[in-house]
């Protein structure tokens, strides 16, 4: 991962193009910077160009764009991951003093799928233990601590991660990276194959953690989630950043869907069935 000294001053939003709305953001220190970044994983084919992005500490973003635009690469060059063939991506070592401050859920959950999710948890713990702090969590009584109550993994402690179902190693990583008290939280769909009751409970976590002031960039494809979750919303497109937007600005959660969708809705689509649109039904987006 990647960690570097910013300046503590905050950073107008960049203007990647014409299209891109000029975002309000309160004073406040860099907690992501991102400066004329392009990246590739082929030669002459940029997956993203030209790339300008400024998160304030504290702030919730949230990075939308249609499948394949690149926003899980954004995340890999933040996290240092991917390296960028042109400018940089960096996060202030100035806000977050170490990287054990940083949590980033992946499709994996970040968990090793042949051990249980106390033998995760125990590992886990084993990396973040330091000197002034030995015993970063209790493991001892895993199964008393709120985290793990609130998303009812006490049952599941003693199963292997590769054993459980999508939802529940969704949960579980959730806990395995929130019990280590993350100040920098970064979340590539979250909400995704998950029942509703995780989902609410994932969406109750986030705006309780917004309001304590951590920073959280969130890829999704769930509006809803960003309506209830998210300060400010980008949204890549061919390559570019193309629209950067705070939520506060729209008045009601249509008009927030209607820019979301970057004016592409669908109306009656033709899949060659030779029938017609069923009369009621919401129209289509790609």
């Amino acid at each position: 991962m990647t960690a570097t000294t910013l300046d503590p001053v905050p950073t107008p939003v960049s203007t990647a193009s014409d299209a891109v709305s000029a975002a309000h953001i309160p004073s406040a220190p860099t907690a992501v910077r991102v400066t004329d970044m392009t990246f590739g994983y082929r030669r002459n084919k940029p997956v993203l160009e030209h790339i300008d992005l400024n998160v304030p500490t504290g702030q919730s973003l949230g990075i939308l764009g249609y499948n394949g635009v690149g926003k899980t690469t954004l995340f890999g060059v933040i996290t240092g991951l991917l390296r960028p063939r042109h400018g940089s991506a960096a996060i202030n070592a100035d806000v977050f003093h170490s990287m054990r401050e940083v949590f980033q859920l992946t499709d994996s959950g970040n968990l090793s799928a042949n051990m249980t999710v106390r033998e995760n948890l125990r590992f886990r713990a084993m990396l973040y233990a330091t000197r002034d702090d030995p015993h970063p969590i209790d493991l001892k009584h895993l199964g008393d601590l709120p985290m793990v109550r609130a998303f009812e993994l006490q049952d599941h402690l003693d199963k292997k991660v590769g054993d459980l179902s999508s939802g529940l190693r969704k949960r579980a990583g959730i806990v395995a990276g929130m019990l280590f008290d993350p100040k920098l939280i970064l979340l590539d769909e979250p909400t995704n194959a998950v029942d509703p009751i995780t989902r609410q409970l994932l969406i109750d976590l986030m705006r309780q953690l917004k309001a304590d002031g951590r920073t959280i960039l969130t890829i999704t494809h769930d509006l809803d989630y960003c309506w209830q979750v998210v300060d400010r919303v980008v949204i890549l497109d061919d390559r570019h950043l193309v629209k950067d937007v705070m939520l506060a600005d729209f008045p009601d959660i249509d008009a927030f869907k209607r820019a979301a969708t970057l004016g592409r809705e669908r109306g009656h689509v033709d899949f060659g069935l030779g029938v017609t649109a069923v009369k009621g039904t919401e129209p289509a987006t790609v």
